[in-house]
C-alpha cells in the first residue's frame, strides 16, 4: 500500500445557535477576525474566522443548533508559545469574567480550560520541554511564578511513566511517521 500524503488539521466547524454572540466571543477572547460571512445554499448563516493570515478560516461557526442541544465537541484547543502565555490567558479570563473550568498540568503541557457562551469546552495550552504517557492532569496554580511552575512540572513529568524530553519524543514520532511514509 502506498503512503498517503500528509493531511494537516487546519480548521474545524461547530454548530451554534447565536452566531453574533459566538463571533463576538472568539473575536474578543482569541483575537480572531471574520474572514467571510454568509448564508449557505441550505439557508444556514455561517461565519468563517481566522487568527492566521495564511488560513482563510480556522473556525467556522454555523447557525444550525437549537439552544437545548448539547455540544458533542470534547474541546477546541488553542496553542500558545510559553507557560507565561498560558498564565496571561488565565489572568485575562479571570479578570474578564470568563468562567475557568479547569487548570491542568499535563507534564507535557500546561492548560487552562474555559467554555464559550454556548458551553463548548476550549483549551489554551503550551508545550513543556518534557514528555510523558498521557493522560496526566494535575491541578496547577497559575498565580505562582513561572520558575516554580517549571520545577513542579519537571517533577511531575519525571514521576510519570514514559518520561523523556520533548525533543526525544518528537524524534520518536517523526521516525514512526517516516516509517509510514508520512515524515
Amino acid at each position: 500500500m502506498s503512503a498517503l500524503p500528509k493531511a494537516e488539521l487546519t480548521h474545524l466547524g461547530i454548530l451554534v445557535w447565536d452566531l453574533d454572540k459566538m463571533v463576538a466571543f472568539y473575536e474578543r477572547e482569541f483575537g480572531m477576525v471574520v474572514a467571510d460571512r454568509g448564508t449557505s445554499t441550505a439557508g444556514l448563516d455561517a461565519a468563517f474566522m481566522t487568527g492566521n493570515a495564511n488560513e482563510h478560516h480556522e473556525l467556522v461557526l454555523v447557525a444550525a443548533r437549537e439552544p437545548d442541544q448539547k455540544s458533542t465537541l470534547n474541546q477546541i484547543s488553542f496553542e500558545v508559545e510559553t507557560l507565561e502565555d498560558v498564565r496571561r490567558y488565565w489572568k485575562h479570563f479571570s479578570e474578564n469574567g470568563t468562567p475557568i473550568l479547569q487548570t491542568k498540568n499535563h507534564g507535557n503541557a500546561w492548560s487552562v480550560y474555559v467554555a464559550d457562551p454556548e458551553g463548548n469546552r476550549l483549551e489554551i495550552y503550551a508545550h513543556s520541554p518534557w514528555a510523558t504517557v498521557q493522560p496526566v492532569g494535575a491541578p496547577i496554580d497559575y498565580s505562582k511564578p513561572v520558575e516554580e511552575l517549571m520545577i513542579e512540572t519537571e517533577a511531575l513529568a519525571r514521576s510519570a511513566p514514559g518520561f523523556m524530553m520533548r525533543d526525544e519524543w518528537m524524534a520518536k514520532v517523526e521516525s514512526e511517521l517516516r516509517s509510514l511514509g508520512r515524515g
